[in-house]
């Protein structure tokens, strides 16, 4: 059976007593405008609202990747809270007390430690975000503060960090 029929097949010329047969594209066309449909529904932008400081100011970015964060630590330029619970306090833009032997802050090393215990307690250890934080950092503070939160939330066992950022 020859689509079209004629010369080549698929076009040009008439006749020739082949049987000529016509596609429908109409279903066609409607599936793929629904799945085109739902495609560009499921890639729509989501944003999170996010409780902030009043003195907390978070760098811009164009990326924009859904969140599902298990616990927020925020710092600003005054200090450090764990899930909206103040834990210490930043003096001229670095934490000079609560720091210990392996250079990572104390109170958020055992806050932190204190939220992996509870999720082991409930079960809930083995989820796939269970050892994702969100990191809210002033834009301005201070590249060795950050990394003493890092080291003190990996010391504790949370060792992915997303970073919040406020989308342009």
């Amino acid at each position: 059976m020859i689509f079209g029929g004629g010369k080549g097949g698929f076009g040009g010329g008439g006749g020739g007593g082949e049987e000529s047969i016509a596609l429908n594209l109409t279903a066609l066309m409607d599936i793929l405008s629904n799945l085109l449909f739902f495609l560009l529904a499921a890639y729509t932008a989501q944003s999170v609202e996010i409780e902030g400081h009043a003195d907390l100011r978070l760098p811009s970015s164009t990326s924009q990747v859904a969140l599902n964060p298990q616990i927020t630590i925020t710092v600003t330029q005054s200090g450090i809270d764990v899930g909206g619970i103040p834990v210490a306090h930043i003096a001229n833009g670095l934490v000079t007390d609560h720091l210990d032997a392996d250079d990572k802050i104390a109170p958020l090393y055992e806050r932190m430690k204190a939220v992996r215990v509870s999720r082991e307690a409930a079960g809930r250890a083995d989820l796939a975000d269970s050892s994702l934080i969100l990191l809210l950092a002033d834009k301005a503070t201070d590249a060795r503060t950050i990394s003493t939160v890092l080291r003190s939330a990996g010391f504790a066992g949370f060792a992915n960090v997303r970073f919040g950022v406020i989308a342009q």
